[in-house]
């Protein structure tokens, strides 16, 4: 079985002004086995809303803030 390898950016630090790149880290680690009822897709475009920006700040906005490390969410 071939190893899967799972690519992210993830939330390195609260943005101040402009988003910079280093705001952000580039994380790979492997994808972990699937479960009986689980499947694995693989993203091929990705949209993002204004809003993202919002979700970014301390204290969030509608929604809670994105934590330092985690992804960001998507419907």
């Amino acid at each position: 079985m071939t190893t899967r390898t799972n690519h992210s950016w993830r939330l390195a630090a609260r943005p101040v002004g402009m988003i910079k790149e280093s705001d952000y880290k580039w994380v790979e680690e492997a994808v972990p086995a699937l479960e009986d009822g689980q499947f694995l897709t693989k993203t091929q475009y990705i949209s993002l809303d204004p809003a993202n920006r919002g979700w970014l700040n301390e204290g969030g906005s509608y929604m809670a803030e994105i934590g330092i490390g985690a992804l960001m969410p998507a419907g």
